[in-house]
């Protein structure tokens, strides 16, 4: 064997061992502190619904008309928010609104947002006057027709309040009125997100590698996607053009390792029920790998998206930051690489936020 091939096949034998270093080390995960049961209203045995919200990432807010600053999430995120669904006919909601202003005056200037995002049905006609007399001294918003917010917080009785962490994640749905402050200062004292999860909304728990992952990767986050590169594919292509407005999941993989091959079908779960909705999934093939088994891989592992071969010496790869295989990137709906490196069990989360983030 020649001493050129030989250097070859150790540099292949080393970025494997270094694709299995950076994919399977540890990350640290802080656990949040549980709020107790008797802060809610019915304690543990409150509506299933709303409890099922908690630990997922808040929803946008779809709403029609504002007495006040217009408020979206998005741009919260890095505060702590409090969702109050209230309506001018609801008498618990109007005897709480003093003590709503009063958190609203104590916490503001620490991080916290306050929202009343008041019911679609009835009684928006008399929140004007409501709002002066009261003299509330946080945003109102009228919920959509149809109840969209409501019906996306699981609301079941008003007033209903939701509070959101600092890190855009329901921490508790269902609060009594007399515990909203201690949530609000149990989540003030947590610490907020990195410049990393401001830029991206992700912390390093959500990579391979963590921290530590691969500059070149973390590098592209914030960025105009690229274009694939490349007119060799298996399956409909799928160009930048269609990507707009949509949430996309590139994963480049060399199908024939061992390391791919559980990935491939990790990822045909998650293709299954999000691309139901609206999430285009597509694969890049190293251009080294057997082009005539690439396919086949990927349908064996029942995936049904489409793969590209990637141009040599990886020209794909290259633009996404992309030195170890397999690696998942997910692209916004504005077109913006948002997450390099994704690890696939917490890829549904990932989705789950950036799909949140349709209606804002």
């Amino acid at each position: 064997m020649q001493r050129s091939e030989l250097a070859k096949r150790s540099r292949e034998r080393w970025l494997v061992v270094a694709a299995f270093m950076v994919v399977w080390a540890p990350v640290a995960i802080a656990v949040a502190e549980p709020i107790p049961d008797a802060w809610f209203y019915s304690g543990a045995q409150r509506p299933a619904a709303l409890k099922s919200l908690e630990g997922k990432p808040a929803l946008a807010l779809t709403t029609e008309e504002w007495i006040g600053d217009r408020v979206t999430l998005s741009e919260h995120r890095g505060k702590v928010v409090v969702l109050d669904f209230w309506a001018t006919w609801c008498g618990p909601c109007i005897a709480a609104i003093p003590e709503n202003n009063a958190i609203v005056s104590r916490y503001k200037d620490q991080g916290l947002v306050f929202v009343g995002v008041h019911d679609s049905n009835s009684g928006w006609d008399s929140a004007g006057e409501v709002v002066r007399e009261h003299s509330i001294s946080y945003p109102v918003t009228k919920d959509a027709s149809g109840g969209p917010t409501a019906s996306a917080y699981k609301v079941q009785f008003w007033p209903t309040y939701v509070a959101i962490d600092r890190k855009g994640v329901i921490r508790a749905a269902g609060l009594m009125p007399n515990r909203v402050e201690d949530v609000v200062k149990m989540l003030l004292a947590e610490s907020g997100p990195s410049d990393l999860e401001l830029r991206t909304g992700f912390g390093p728990e959500f990579y391979y590698g963590g921290a530590n992952r691969p500059s070149a990767l973390r590098a592209t986050e914030g960025a105009d996607a690229p274009a694939l590169a490349g007119e060799e594919w298996a399956g409909s292509p799928l160009p930048k053009s269609q990507w707009k407005g949509s949430v996309v999941v590139l994963h480049f993989t060399s199908p024939g390792r061992s390391a791919a091959a559980a990935q491939l079908a990790k990822l045909a779960e998650i293709e299954r029920e999000y691309a139901t909705q609206g999430v285009l999934f597509a694969g890049v093939c190293d251009a080294n790998a057997p082009w005539d088994k690439a396919a086949p891989a990927l349908s064996g592992a029942g995936l049904s998206m489409p793969l590209l071969r990637d141009s040599a010496p990886g020209v794909n790869a290259g633009a996404y930051g992309v030195r170890f295989l397999p690696t998942t990137i997910v692209i916004d709906k504005a077109g913006k690489v948002r997450a390099s490196g994704v690890r696939l069990d917490k890829l549904g989360e990932v989705l789950d936020r950036l799909l949140a983030e349709r209606a804002e």
